[in-house]
């Protein structure tokens, strides 16, 4: 039987899926099914496995691909998974990730106004950083598609701020970089 106790773990969502099942025929509704992929996505692409948030990563495109848009505890939980995933040390998850940014930012654009800051430093760190040339264009393209997608004046309050902040020593190519982006905003 279910109880309150356990509402947060696996098997009480086991048992609150076997119990709706048992009462409307064995059919759980779509909505529920999709919640639960969500919070399993979400958690393989949080696993310490890299091979886990690899197949997280590509449950997550698939989502994105079919247009499932996240609720604010989904984006928000996402987008802390996100953070870390800039600094992953596996290049093939790392590579996939920078994949699924694109798709992310694309889908989620307006929702993501608070995460900004975080996005367009890390791209530009990560474009200063030296990377295999696929990799390079991965951020590149990413770089390219947050551009795009946010309003220029908030983009460029963040990189002043990101220039003037003393806790960041950013390198001479990223400073490149920067320039180009200013200059196309």
């Amino acid at each position: 039987m279910c109880s309150d106790d356990d509402a947060n773990s696996d098997a009480s969502s086991v048992c609150s899926e076997r119990s709706y099942s048992s009462r409307n025929g064995g059919v759980i509704p779509t909505y529920m099914r999709q919640t639960e992929d969500v919070a399993e996505v979400l958690n393989r692409c949080a696993s310490a496995n890299w091979s886990e948030r690899k197949e997280g990563l590509l449950g997550l495109q698939a989502l994105l691909k079919n247009q499932r848009t996240l609720s604010r505890v989904e984006l928000k939980r996402l987008c802390e998974i996100f953070t870390r995933m800039f600094a992953d040390p596996h290049s093939k998850v790392f590579s996939m990730f920078l994949e699924t940014l694109v798709d992310f930012i694309l889908v989620h654009k307006d929702d993501l106004l608070d995460w900004l800051f975080v996005l367009l430093t890390q791209l530009l760190k990560k474009m200063g950083a030296d990377l295999l040339g696929s990799v390079q264009a991965k951020v590149q393209k990413a770089l390219d598609v947050t551009r795009e997608s946010f309003p220029n004046d908030l983009q460029f309050t963040i990189l002043m701020r990101f220039t003037v902040d003393q806790t960041q020593t950013p390198s001479l190519k990223v400073l490149t970089v920067y320039d180009a982006v200013c200059l196309s905003a």
